[in-house]
């Protein structure tokens, strides 16, 4: 199965989702993410010290237009938000029953509270939606 997480800079949320969905599928899933209109070279510092307290690394993380994937080839796009899902829709023609939105509030500018608590919603929705598809439960932390 190929998963893409989407979000709008791909430097907070969709990394940090496609992160967990990485460590919780263990190899059951190709896990990418990518960014309606990617912002900068790297995910934030505030990410990469909640993933690291996660046990996972985005240090290398590189930030990647939507557009320039093969959308197509996904079996499931999970949006960070419903702009995200209407843009994909509308503008990149995903059918709509490829497409999974999640409602993650944006932690970009605001206080490591504010990242950590992405992170909790992020973990909640990715545990609902590992049970929904079937898979064998993995690490959750």
């Amino acid at each position: 199965m190929r998963l893409l997480f989407v979000c709008i800079g791909n430097i907070c949320r969709s990394p940090m989702a496609a992160g967990l969905a990485q460590k919780m599928l263990q190899g059951h899933a190709q896990v990418e993410s990518a960014g309606i209109t990617p912002y900068g070279d790297s995910t934030t510092d505030e990410v990469i010290h909640v993933m690291q307290e996660e046990g996972i690394d985005l240090s290398e993380h590189r930030p990647r237009d939507v557009v320039a994937l093969p959308l197509r080839d996904f079996d499931c796009i999970v949006t960070m938000e419903p702009l995200v899902l209407r843009y994909l829709n509308e503008h990149c023609r995903v059918p709509r029953i490829k497409l999974i939105s999640w409602e993650i509030d944006d932690p970009y500018g605001q206080d490591m509270d504010a990242y950590a608590q992405c992170f909790q919603a992020i973990r909640a929705h990715m545990e609902d939606f590992v049970a929904q598809l079937g898979f064998p439960p993995g690490d959750t932390g």
